[in-house]
């Protein structure tokens, strides 16, 4: 090999490893910034009306010197960008409502949407604008490798970006009245008037309706109603009449309600304005409030008891009725049917009509109701509710309401015994006679009672044709004696026998009752004890046979102290004694 060709080979080889490193040493380093713009897709903004400017930011990224993707991408992001809408400019006819936006990493590429509020100047003119926007973020303009380890030249960077947005004069619109309130728990009705607030007209509009609060919605049912408006000048307001239901548990707020219109511009395209959004509050439910008052239910009784009902508002309400009803109401998820609240009450009245209540205003309510005998007395929960008219007119009902109520124990209206003797004729009851059983009654109340109709129930060897009597009236206190006629058998065995009296009568509210039973002995004497007491019913043939008088005294004696009547027996006897005497 000649001395020229070596130098050639060694020239080559000494070229090739320093264009490598050279090579190398370009792709180990990275220059640039980053390079971005700003977009905004949807800009037809209305003058006065707030809305959203939403915007979109482009990084293309601006590369001095390429190296690896990895040192690029660093050169060109910009890290922990935020944007800042200025609208202290006179050539931006906005009112800012939102300040200074995060919004992290801006790589190659697109980044957002990022979201700003915005209100254009009520007088602000049509047209299109450019908004400034101006951006804050840290970036490396030089990015290199050493060794393997990334080394990074950063620095912070502040520039103003522009995106273009436009006020248009198109038919815009604006809830400019609410009239008419609603309540929770009824149907009400709501006027809402809107106006055209551009300069252009709008044809052949619908206007939309959404209640998107879950408390209110259609009364009809549906989820958003729509209305037709064939020509819609500009400035011309227009009502529309929705009527909405609150639910019972809705709170007093403004719930959310969403206008839109899409209609054809003067050039007859389609379009949309922006929606339209109020708030509809709710009036407080129908609150009303009830106490016991006077109450005269006794167990085993029809009595009355008295309620005080209350309007606590919002509003005064037509037509009051305050309904007793002795059920409780279902509960969800508990049971699906009313259940009686208290079996012992039984309910004879159950409406009590009140009319007008104005808020704060009260009225007294009467109600009838029977206790059970079986009933044990204290207080008892009864079920109130009321009953009325909506201003709309509508029946609405209001929650049930529990009221205590005092229930006291059971009276005997009557005291019952018979009367002594109490067979009168003939003086005793012995076995073949029919004899008169007279019974003494008093009232034994705290109220007078009319029509009285006794009623005698006796058993073999008993029996009675005449087993009714009646009596005008007692007042309280007062005693009577009722008669009956009473057949005794002749296989009547010589003692006590029950009879059972029970009474049929009107108390003092006009009510017809049935007393208790009363039982009652019957006597019923041998005939040799009846011939003995027919010598005493003769004074002439005592005084003048005395012996006989004495005989017949040791006899009844003896007779009635074997059968345990000594005490009862004299005392007929003296009383038949102090008879003669007078």
């Amino acid at each position: 090999m000649n001395t020229n060709r070596v130098v050639a080979v060694l020239f080559i080889a000494v070229f090739c490893l320093t264009a490598g490193a050279a090579i190398v040493s370009a792709n180990d380093t990275a220059r640039g910034e980053p390079d971005i713009e700003a977009y905004a897709p949807e800009t037809a903004f209305v003058p006065g009306e707030e809305a959203s400017l939403d915007v979109t930011f482009n990084n293309r990224g601006h590369l001095r010197d390429r190296g690896q993707d990895n040192l690029e991408n660093d050169v060109i992001t910009a890290q922990s960008a935020t944007a800042t809408l200025l609208a202290d400019e006179d050539d931006v006819p906005f009112d800012v409502r939102t300040g200074t936006q995060p919004i992290g990493d801006i790589g190659e590429g697109v980044t957002g949407p990022i979201s700003f509020t915005v209100v254009p100047d009520a007088d602000a003119e049509p047209g299109v604008y450019e908004v400034p926007i101006e951006l804050e973020y840290r970036h490396a303009y030089r990015a290199e490798l050493d060794d393997g380890a990334v080394i990074r030249s950063e620095r912070d960077e502040t520039e103003v970006v522009h995106v273009e947005v436009e006020i248009t004069d198109d038919a815009q619109f604006a809830v400019v009245n609410i009239d008419g309130d609603i309540q929770a728990g009824v149907p009400g009705t709501v006027d809402v008037t809107m106006r055209n607030v551009a300069e252009q007209p709008a044809r052949e509009a619908s206007v939309t309706a959404n209640p998107v609060d879950g408390d209110i919605s259609f009364t009809s049912g549906t989820g958003a109603t729509n209305t037709y408006v064939e020509e819609w000048e500009s400035g011309e307001n227009r009502t529309f009449t929705y009527r909405i239901d609150a639910d019972g548990e809705a709170t007093q707020r403004p719930s959310t309600f969403e206008l839109d219109v899409s209609y054809r511009d003067v050039e007859g395209a389609d379009t949309s304005a922006r929606t339209v959004r109020t708030g509809i509050t709710p009036l407080p439910e129908q609150s009303f409030s009830a106490a016991s008052l006077n109450s005269s239910l006794r167990v085993g009784e029809d009595g009355t008891f008295e309620v005080l009902i209350e309007n606590d508002g919002p509003r005064a309400v037509d037509d009051v009725v305050v309904v007793f009803d002795n059920e409780a109401p279902a509960i969800e998820g508990v049971v699906d049917q009313p259940l009686p609240a208290d079996p012992n009450v039984v309910p004879r009245e159950t409406q009590a009509a009140v009319g007008t209540l104005g808020v704060g205003e009260n009225a007294t309510v009467t109600f009838e109701a029977g206790i059970r005998t079986d009933a044990a007395p204290g207080d008892r929960v009864l079920n109130i509710a009321t009953r009325y008219r909506t201003v709309e007119g509508d029946l609405a009902v209001s929650e049930v309401l529990d009221v205590v109520t005092p229930v006291a124990e059971e009276q005997d209206v009557f005291a019952v015994s018979p009367a002594t003797p109490n067979a009168t004729e003939p003086a005793n009851a012995t076995p073949g006679e029919t004899v008169r059983y007279d019974v003494v009654v008093r009232n034994d109340g705290d109220e007078p009672i009319e029509d009285i109709q006794a009623k005698l129930f006796v058993d073999d060897p008993l029996d009675t044709d005449d087993d009714e009597a009646f009596v005008t009236g007692l007042e309280p206190g007062e005693e009577t004696t009722v008669s009956f006629a009473i057949e005794i058998d002749d296989s009547a065995s010589i003692k006590s026998y029950a009879a059972s009296i029970d009474f049929r009568y009107t108390d003092h509210n006009g009510d017809e009752q049935l007393s208790d039973t009363y039982r009652l002995p019957v006597d019923v004497v041998s005939s040799d004890e009846e011939g003995f007491l027919a010598l005493l019913s003769d004074p002439i043939a005592l005084l003048t046979h005395p012996i006989s008088l004495i005989g017949i005294a040791v006899g009844l004696m003896t007779a009635v102290y074997k059968r345990g009547r000594l005490t009862e027996r004299m005392q007929t006897l003296r009383t038949k004694i102090e008879s003669w005497n007078k």
